[in-house]
């Protein structure tokens, strides 16, 4: 059973080759998609028509569209294309990335029905493989936890660092893409909108993950390159810094080229407590 593509983005001019070099690389994936949703943050200044998404209608895209909320903006593009999903899990992202690799739907599906996961079952795969706040810092239980191999899975030959409390901080849900289910999704928004006014989308939902005990019923995981495993296993030393390096997306950490000015009014559209 294939998966939702759920993808948000803005009609705003500047962004838009970056929005194009996200959907090439999702193109290239489209065999594991059932439906591929963009919903488009509709700025009154500096952007383009929504006649402009046509194009993408005509290869199968869903483009959906809401006009920019002065607060809380981004948290509900999020909702409205993952709401719009039919399949029960989706992977989500974000229109500033390019993802190289998606794990098998053999690997999703079972990672999320069978208790594969030191017998729980997945609930959350992040692809932004975040361990530590600061790049130029490598401590040792971090340096520890990412060079131990019984930390990692490999389900028909996809790799997965599996996460647990010793690297959990404010960020231990993250994007900007991962692949969940639709049902997790909006339930941890849910809890959110609710209890966690005042934090931003990230520590909203990894907050909520915790409070709600989905720690307790699921596992989260990191998707990776598979040389990770190669590479630990002929004792090569891995920094935090390096560790981005394995990720199987280009994105802001690991990629200069996709680095871009914050979107005027976008910071306070990322945080619970405007909505």
């Amino acid at each position: 059973m294939k998966i939702d593509c759920c993808m948000i983005t803005t009609n705003l001019k500047s962004r838009l080759p970056l929005m194009q070099n996200c959907v090439d690389s999702l193109e290239k994936h489209q065999d594991k998609f059932n439906q591929k949703i963009m919903s488009v943050d509709i700025f009154p200044d500096g952007g383009v028509f929504m006649d402009w998404y046509t194009k993408f209608q005509k290869t199968g895209w869903k483009v959906l569209s809401k006009k920019v909320a002065p607060k809380g903006s981004i948290i509900l593009n999020q909702r409205n294309a993952v709401s719009n999903a039919s399949a029960d899990i989706v992977l989500y992202t974000e229109d500033d990335i390019v993802i190289n690799s998606i794990p098998k739907l053999t690997t999703i599906h079972k990672l999320f029905n069978e208790e594969l996961v030191n017998g729980r079952r997945a609930g959350f795969i992040c692809f932004n493989n975040h361990v530590w706040r600061k790049f130029n810092e490598n401590p040792k239980h971090i340096i520890d936890f990412i060079h131990d191999l019984s930390n990692y899975i490999v389900v028909d030959g996809d790799v997965f660092l599996i996460k647990n409390v010793k690297i959990r901080d404010k960020y231990y849900l993250n994007f900007p893409a991962a692949i969940t289910t639709k049902n997790l999704f909006l339930e941890l928004q849910d809890y959110a909108f609710v209890k966690k006014i005042g934090y931003s989308g990230e520590q909203a939902i990894t907050e909520s993950w915790f409070e709600t005990g989905k720690d307790k019923e699921y596992q989260v995981l990191i998707s990776l390159k598979h040389e990770i495993i190669d590479d630990l296993k002929s004792g090569k030393k891995i920094s935090v810094l390096d560790f981005y390096n394995y990720a199987n997306i280009n994105f802001w950490n690991n990629d200069p080229s996709l680095r871009h000015p914050v979107t005027p009014g976008r910071r306070a559209g990322d945080s619970y407590e405007d909505i």
